[in-house]
């Protein structure tokens, strides 16, 4: 069967999952971007495929329709000859050695960048503030490049819990803090990386155990993704 209409039943329920809020209720998303497409099929997270044209060498269902479909569903206005319905998915906590909290980082370029780096360093885990950027934004699940399936992400665990768990809580800011090369622990850890423009909230730097500070010349800041993927490179071994 080929769908053709954009006023069908199933396009406009599909079309519904371009709000956040909806596709954190079916925990569904779509995405053109055939290479998450295919990790998404490669980790069991892949639904359906909408195609046109011909269908994907992928053992899955898949519905042909027209390019004004795959139009209407696309996020990016160079689209490809395919959607991706994917399911989001859903992790346990585990008692594991590193993680990355984030703190109010609102710009979904900079959570997804920060989500892909702690995969490419191996870290356990991420967990983000409520107010951080959505793991139902498009721009965050571009940008993670797919690592939203390899790398388990929390949204429902406070940095006090953290601390209660047993956990270092490594701040970051430049009050107060110390030069990362300086540091020197041997036990699990959770980074905290701030918002933007104002950093860590007052009462998360109160849960730190330590700041740390990035020592650089000329200038006061970096881009939270950039300062971040220093900081989970150096701590990457600890």
């Amino acid at each position: 069967m080929k769908i053709t209409s954009l006023t069908n039943s199933y396009i406009k329920e599909l079309y519904a999952l371009k709000d956040n809020n909806e596709k954190k209720l079916k925990k569904l998303f779509l995405t053109n971007d055939i290479d998450i497409i295919n990790l998404a099929f490669e980790k069991g997270f892949l639904k359906q495929v909408l195609y046109y044209k011909k269908p994907l060498t992928l053992d899955i269902d898949q519905l042909e329709v027209n390019e004004a479909i795959i139009k209407k569903l696309s996020f990016n206005k160079s689209y490809g000859d395919y959607i991706g319905v994917c399911t989001y998915p859903k992790f346990t906590f585990e008692n594991k050695r590193r993680y990355l909290y984030l703190d109010n980082v609102q710009d979904p370029g900079n959570v997804g960048t920060l989500i892909r780096t702690c995969l490419a360093f191996s870290y356990d885990g991420i967990i983000l503030s409520p107010d951080s950027a959505s793991i139902y934004n498009d721009k965050v699940i571009q940008a993670s490049k797919g690592g939203i399936f390899y790398l388990p992400i929390y949204s429902d665990i406070s940095l006090k819990e953290m601390k209660d768990k047993g956990y270092l809580i490594i701040g970051t800011g430049l009050r107060n803090s110390i030069n990362l090369k300086e540091v020197k622990f041997d036990s699990k850890f959770c980074l905290v990386l701030g918002n933007e423009g104002q950093g860590m909230k007052k009462e998360n730097i109160d849960l730190a155990s330590i700041m740390v500070k990035i020592e650089m010349n000329n200038i006061e800041s970096l881009n939270v993704a950039i300062s971040g993927g220093i900081l989970l490179y150096e701590f990457k071994d600890c």
